[in-house]
């Protein structure tokens, strides 16, 4: 069936293997994380579910490796509100460490130690990305901002770079959380808001070159589309 309908409407992928639609605010805000992320410290990316979050992060992650000038890690762990300071340690320590090294101890001290050695001698700074970062515990992030810290004392430099609902930028704003609040950067992202339409003609001349966009969605259920798909 599927195959049918993709035929019928020359369509020659699918909606969902389509890259990115960039705006002038994705293209802004790509290069003040970058900048942000360059800096170190804790960088917060916001935004309501759908807006776009998880492709930017991706997109981030793979300019920054193809540039070569930051070491990229990121916590691989599904149940977010179970990760701690031990598991963010660990997935900084396998993107970064080679056989050779080994597991990473267990001991404290010791663990923090090992993990300090392969961070150093990567000689670059380094970017720790946690999607879903509004599920953190507040003792985590508030641990990491120590761990920030005593890196940036060692000669190093470590960015954590969390993305999340809007409710972690709320989150970072409580009186409870200032001493981690006040140091983070926070950038909003706002999504496609003004440039639905845009958006979606784009996504068909992606994926039925051949066609006109209007020969696939009359201007009717273009307009529906944009108001039920895009707008929070």
């Amino acid at each position: 069936m599927l195959s049918d309908v993709m035929e019928h409407f020359g369509l020659r992928k699918s909606l969902h293997q389509v890259d990115f639609f960039e705006t002038d605010h994705h293209r802004q805000l790509l290069k003040d994380l970058k900048a942000a992320i360059h800096e170190g410290g804790i960088v917060a990316l916001t935004g309501v579910v759908g807006s776009g979050k998880t492709l930017l992060l991706w997109r981030i992650q793979d300019q920054l490796r193809h540039e070569g000038q930051i070491e990229v890690a990121e916590s691989l762990v599904f149940d977010v509100p179970r990760v701690t300071l031990s598991t963010l340690k660990l997935a900084l320590y396998y993107d970064l460490a080679t056989d050779k090294d080994g597991d990473l101890p267990g001991k404290p001290e010791k663990s923090e130690r090992a993990l300090m050695k392969v961070m150093r001698r990567c000689q670059k700074p380094i970017a720790l990305f946690i999607d879903d970062g509004h599920d953190l515990h507040a003792q985590t992030l508030r641990s990491l901002k120590q761990f920030i810290d005593k890196t940036r004392r060692r000669g190093g430099r470590l960015t954590l770079v969390l993305a999340g609902h809007p409710r972690l930028k709320n989150e970072l704003r409580r009186p409870a959380r200032e001493e981690t609040g006040a140091r983070t950067t926070v950038f909003e992202l706002e999504g496609i808001q003004g440039q639905q339409r845009r958006s979606i003609t784009w996504l068909l001349e992606q994926c039925a070159p051949s066609m006109h966009p209007m020969d696939i969605v009359p201007p009717e259920a273009l307009e529906l589309l944009a108001e039920r798909l895009f707008t929070p």
